[in-house]
């Protein structure tokens, strides 16, 4: 009986010790992914990152606004479009296209001009 307790404490204490180093392991990994993550915030790249990504999702917002702006249908259920009706559709697609690319040249020119700042420094 004795032999049995003796094993029973040596197994609880194992579970303790390999728990208490798996513990401290978690929590020496978790800092230095902190570390590593700190250092990458920082750095150039990760600020190039950044901003390409904004640059990504205003991209693809200009594109989205450009599909949708070819695909004004009138608004008659019998599918016949009037001249008049058909003129106007064409104005306010080709007056909603030059407000598109008039707002991806700014972009462009924004990015541009932050580039070269960028690089300047």
């Amino acid at each position: 009986m004795l032999v049995a307790v003796i094993v029973a404490v040596a197994l609880i204490c194992a579970v303790v010790f390999i728990r208490y180093y798996a513990v401290k392991t978690r929590l020496k990994e978790k800092s230095i992914d902190e570390a590593i993550a700190r250092r990458l915030q920082a750095s150039p790249v990760m600020l190039e990152v950044r901003d390409m990504r904004e640059l990504n999702g205003v991209m693809r917002n200009l594109l989205i606004d450009f599909v949708e702006a070819e695909d004004i249908k009138p608004l008659n259920s019998d599918g016949h479009v009037s001249p008049q009706e058909r003129k106007r559709l064409f104005s306010i697609r080709e007056a909603r296209r030059r407000e598109i690319y008039a707002e991806a040249v700014v972009l462009l020119r924004q990015t541009k001009m932050s580039r070269d700042k960028a690089t300047i420094e």
